[in-house]
């Protein structure tokens, strides 16, 4: 049995079980970017003195953190796209046989 993200016969679902991984990705690897800055943060000056240390720490995790988002990004475009090349010929045939339907 194939899992959703492989079934070319209910390309709806397996194309929200891809977003739906994209997504916890995302979100689990933003939550251990956000504890890496904050324990940057931590090596900085406490109060006001330790501002610039902490708004360049930020930038520098910001920065990062842009890049590893677009590459998660990209990684599901590429599983999308092979979903999708892989199932052409039936998701045709799917939404063809919805028009006939209707």
């Amino acid at each position: 049995m194939l899992g959703p993200e492989q079934d070319c016969e209910r390309p709806a679902e397996a194309r929200a079980f891809i977003a739906r991984l994209r997504l916890a990705e995302i979100e689990g690897a933003e939550d251990i970017h956000r504890e890496a800055m904050w324990q940057a943060f931590g090596r900085c000056p406490s109060g006001a003195a330790g501002g610039a240390c902490r708004a360049e720490e930020q930038r520098r995790f910001d920065a990062r953190w842009e890049v590893e988002r677009r590459e998660i990004e990209a990684k599901y475009r590429d599983v999308l796209g092979a979903f999708e090349r892989r199932c052409r010929a039936v998701i045709s045939l799917f939404v063809w046989a919805v028009r006939a339907a209707s």
